[in-house]
């Protein structure tokens, strides 16, 4: 194996672990503690931009090798977009079918869900506006990503541009942009980073202990400053954007800690299962969310007497083993399947 691609697939494991683990604490126990909320903000800080960090570094990486825009882009199109729209039409049908039994009704209702029109699905689904399966955002979000680097491949990574993506992401303190592009305006600046520092065939991670604790220490500085305003109040004006700088520097150091990290643990007996989820990372995120893990929640929360911290850990687990090994017995094994769920051309 690649080292290099070793310490990626470790780092995106690791990611996805905190992806479901971070979709356990649903909004009836984040409103419930602040603890949970704070925990909560504490890793939506950094986790999905670590995932564009990550697939910006590995565009870069392979640039050399993408022959043809059109080409790059209908590829896109079939491994994200594909699984956008199939999803995005199986959790609808899920919602319409389930707001029929009164039970799940009541849970899905005490989730936020509601009966969607036909409209609100179209428009939910064309634009992500108000979509019923919230998750979806990043896979939307990561085309067209991929669609502006593509077309201006030079250009997204100059020194300008990132100072420009910086200053977009600053004005999220100030401006909520229409639909997907609210996502995208926050997604662009770590994506572009990436490709900045790995211009040339360069690794982003460097191996040496001084980083590593100066990235711990800035990121659970920036961290716990950005939660802590989170939980309690979030000021306006200028306050605000400068919160809003402290989080990206707590995205981006957080990134440099997991990426550093997996490179240590890269070759190591832990880095086989960390590799195993981050191989299978974009399965466990299509299929664990949001009724595996969110609704298994919702369930728990309302008929079990355990602690929600046990049914947080218990439904982590299941949110990770389930998804894998339906993904690696099954949908991989039927390529028509691994095809239209996952946008897969050939059997992997």
């Amino acid at each position: 194996m690649d080292k290099r691609l070793g310490w990626a697939d470790i780092a995106k494991g690791i990611g996805i672990i905190l992806v479901v683990f971070a979709h356990t604490l649903v909004p009836k126990m984040r409103d419930a503690s602040d603890t949970v909320k704070f925990i909560w903000i504490f890793i939506y800080n950094f986790h999905m931009p670590l995932f564009f960090f990550i697939s910006g570094w590995l565009f870069e990486r392979n640039l050399p090798r993408y022959t043809g825009k059109a080409k790059f882009i209908g590829g896109k199109a079939r491994l994200l977009m594909l699984p956008y729209l199939v999803f995005s039409l199986l959790a609808y049908a899920v919602i319409f079918a389930a707001m029929k039994v009164p039970s799940l009704a009541g849970v899905l209702s005490g989730g936020g869900y509601g009966t969607p029109s036909v409209r609100d699905m179209v428009l939910g689904i064309l634009f992500y506006h108000n979509h019923a399966d919230q998750h979806l955002w990043f896979v939307y979000s990561l085309f067209i990503v991929f669609t502006v680097n593509i077309l201006l491949p030079r250009v997204m990574k100059s020194k300008i541009t990132l100072l420009v993506l910086v200053l977009l992401y600053v004005s999220k303190a100030f401006v909520h942009y229409p639909a997907i592009l609210d996502y995208t305006a926050s997604d662009l600046i770590f994506f572009s980073l990436a490709r900045a520092m790995c211009a040339g065939g360069k690794s982003p991670v460097q191996k040496k202990p001084f980083v590593l604790m100066a990235a711990v220490v800035v990121f659970l500085a920036a961290n716990v400053v950005y939660s802590y305003f989170y939980v309690t109040e979030m000021p306006q004006g200028v306050l605000k954007a400068v919160l809003y700088i402290t989080r990206a520097v707590c995205s981006v150091s957080g990134i440099v800690t997991v990426c550093t990290i997996s490179d240590y643990l890269s070759g190591t007996k832990p880095s086989s299962f960390f590799t195993r989820l981050g191989t299978y990372s974009y399965d466990i995120y299509l299929i664990h969310a949001p009724f595996l893990v969110s609704g298994l929640m919702g369930i728990l929360l309302a008929y079990s007497p355990l602690p929600p911290y046990v049914c947080s850990a218990a439904v982590t687990v299941v949110g990770l083993i389930l998804p894998y090994t339906i993904s690696h017995f099954v949908i991989r094994k039927i390529p028509p399947l691994a095809f239209i769920l996952f946008g897969m051309k050939k059997r992997a």
